[in-house]
């Protein structure tokens, strides 16, 4: 989640957290039977201590206590009978504050643990998933790190076409698993000099759907990404592996056939030697409207234009 996104989700949450409490308030103020409502300011509470952290939830507890504590200084016969309940009268309202802050503090200790073991799960998904890339890399040496590599094109690339963070981190993971089917493939196969025969291209076109179901058998948590990796040799012009045409191909799939394609381009193979990052660029402009998505294409120019690269680096040099 990106800054602004988790200030705009935090402010929106205060914003309605302090109409909740107020709303409460003025309830408070007009109703009948004031003893009854002091249970309304339970909803702030919980909500403010669930969705916003400890803290939040505690100082929506101190502003509820605020407000009826107010609201009795003012009237001697709120939240009471007369005189000779007074004492009685902020017994109740000390005890009920106490249990009200106690269940923020409560609700709101859940809300870290919480956030604490999302981060670490998703600490562990970060980590399983560069390791699968390595996997799939190990396949061949002499792609080492070709997932890791197109995962940082996609992301740059996602990110200037305006996906939303979680649709990046989704095109990220699908850029790391994208080859995934390979490892059902002969290394005969995937380092072959020659030309594929007619066999062993349906073998190799066959990774595709072999990714696709040892994804999808990850269960849910990857659904996202299971579409990238059906369609990422698919054409802009139709003539793709499955004949998806235009915008028709996830954009995910579409921002990941131009970073893969690139990087195969510059990097060296068993039967040839890669090709310049100018050469690479040109070929994909070349293809535009053809082989890629126009729109993904001009953003990955503007990104990178004719700027030399290392190839050794992990990701691309962005023009000047």
């Amino acid at each position: 989640m990106s800054r602004f996104s988790r200030a705009l989700r935090i402010n929106s949450g205060l914003l309605v957290l302090l109409s909740i409490v107020l709303g409460a308030g003025v309830i408070q103020f007009f109703a009948v039977n004031q003893r009854a409502f002091l249970n309304l300011y339970y909803l702030p509470v919980t909500f403010g201590a669930y969705l916003l952290g400890l803290r939040k939830g505690v100082y929506s507890a101190l502003l509820s206590c605020i407000i009826v504590f107010s609201l009795a200084l003012m009237n001697d016969t709120q939240f009471g009978a007369g005189e000779a309940e007074a004492w009685m009268r902020w017994l109740d309202l000390t005890t009920w504050g106490c249990f009200l802050i106690l269940t923020a503090y409560v609700v709101g200790t859940l809300y870290e643990q919480k956030e604490s073991q999302l981060r670490d799960l998703r600490q562990a998904y970060r980590g399983i998933i560069e390791i699968m890339g390595k996997f799939i890399d190990s396949v061949d040496r002499h792609t080492e790190n070709h997932s890791r590599r197109v995962a940082d094109y996609c992301v740059e690339l996602a990110r200037e076409l305006g996906l939303s963070e979680p649709e990046v981190e989704d095109v990220r993971v699908g850029a790391f698993l994208h080859d995934i089917g390979k490892v059902e493939i002969s290394t005969d196969v995937l380092r072959k000099a020659a030309g594929l025969d007619e066999n062993e291209m349906r073998e190799m076109k066959r990774h595709v759907d072999t990714g696709e179901e040892m994804v999808r058998s990850l269960g849910g948590i990857l659904q996202h990404v299971i579409p990238m990796i059906a369609y990422h040799h698919e054409r802009w012009d139709g003539t793709g592996y499955k004949c998806l045409r235009g915008q028709d191909i996830p954009i995910g799939a579409r921002i990941i056939a131009v970073a893969d394609t690139y990087d195969a381009i510059v990097t060296d193979r068993p039967y040839r030697k890669g090709r310049t990052h100018e050469q690479a660029v040109r070929i994909i402009e070349e293809e535009s409207g053809k082989q890629f998505d126009p729109r993904v294409v001009d953003v990955f120019v503007r990104l990178y234009g004719r700027v030399a690269t290392d190839r050794g680096d992990s990701s691309l040099q962005r023009a000047a």
